[in-house]
């Protein structure tokens, strides 16, 4: 793990865990379908529908935590390739949210 310890925004984590839900939800999805005869998945048309609105979500959520005002002012860098930046966003997507860990337990 990272050396960055800074704390993340609340909003940004929740949007990070959204991230994390709605990639979830696409895997579990798109692995799900019964297979065709030509061993090609076979969607209704509301399971394509889902997909289209779950694609939609990660685009937006993506877009959403990519360009958190955060991203500016963490440590003071500008996101140079491999910076504290960077290091930050790897830390970011393995922080888990507390409440939904104490659920699991």
């Amino acid at each position: 793990m990272s050396s960055y310890s800074a704390p993340f925004p609340e909003d940004l984590i929740d949007l990070q865990q959204q991230l994390h839900q709605a990639q979830a939800d696409f895997h579990t999805l798109a692995t799900a379908p019964p297979w065709g005869a030509d061993s090609s998945p076979v969607f209704t048309e509301e399971e394509v529908d889902q997909v289209e609105e779950l694609w939609e979500r990660i685009r937006e959520l993506t877009m959403a935590v990519n360009e958190h005002p955060y991203w500016t002012t963490a440590n003071g860098s500008t996101g140079t390739h491999g910076g504290p930046v960077n290091n930050a966003r790897r830390v970011l997507r393995v922080v888990r949210d507390p409440d939904a860990d104490a659920g699991a337990a």
